[in-house]
């Protein structure tokens, strides 16, 4: 037990020891303005970003309704997929433009800032605790040509904020065309099917499962089936929600 505790801490140690050389190379600036940030800022915004920011939180993955963060809404049947959704916040604006860069033009260092901020609001403000995180992956096809799968980065450190493990568990096993460019019931028909998991789940454990936007919701709520089926009660988290409740 005493050399599992002393390993355990040694390793807490190398963590801390990775943070801080990673903040002495890296300094974190503003995800938005990329302005320098002062050390130890709650928030990977600068003030001024901050002031402008609309946060999302808990919401209902089915009416996009913010919700208290122990109230399931009354839209969802205990039999749904996806039983919660977590956003940072709306796609516009400089956070829409922001996640342009880090998923279209390379910004992979905004990944993490974003997925531990969203890892550590999920623990704050939900009583989810799931025991692993899943990221919704990409296709080969894709992952070739972007060279990056940017949920998959979300969810590590994502994961890492939460203290879980990272589980990738899904596999999309053909390619899609991009969901931007079709209609609702399009998006649903083109992510039929798509996802199989890789390996056996934990059945009765809750995962978190981890993509960038949330839309139409098509993607998502088609994997946490899958996952569903696999026995895991599954909720969702994303960095951005596209419809603001009015």
């Amino acid at each position: 037990m005493a050399e599992r505790w002393r390993a355990g801490k040694a390793r807490g140690g190398e963590r801390r020891g990775g943070e801080y050389l990673w903040r002495l190379i890296f300094p974190p600036r503003c995800l938005t303005c990329a302005v320098l940030l002062p050390a130890g800022a709650e928030a990977p915004l600068c003030r001024s970003c901050l002031s402008s920011f609309i946060p999302a939180g808990p919401l209902c993955p089915r009416c996009g309704e913010l919700l208290p963060p122990a109230a399931p809404c009354s839209c969802i049947p205990e039999s749904a997929p996806l039983r919660g959704l977590f956003a940072l916040s709306w796609y516009e604006g400089a956070w829409r433009q922001m996640l342009h860069r880090f998923k279209f033009r390379g910004k992979r260092s905004l990944a993490r800032p974003l997925g531990s901020w969203l890892g550590r609001l999920i623990r704050e403000e939900t009583c989810w605790e799931p025991a692993f995180v899943i990221p919704v992956p990409l296709h080969r096809r894709r992952l070739r040509e972007r060279g990056y799968d940017q949920a998959q980065l979300l969810a590590r450190f994502a994961a890492t904020a939460l203290g879980v493990p990272l589980r990738p568990l899904l596999a999309r096993i053909r390619p899609t065309a991009a969901q931007s460019s079709l209609s609702h019931h399009q998006r649903q028909e083109n992510v039929r099917g798509v996802f199989a998991c890789r390996r056996a789940a934990l059945p009765g454990k809750r995962a978190l499962l981890v993509d960038d936007i949330y839309s139409t919701g098509a993607t998502m709520q088609e994997a946490a089936a899958v996952l569903q089926k696999q026995g895991l009660v599954v909720f969702g988290a994303v960095a951005a929600f596209t419809q603001r409740p009015s």
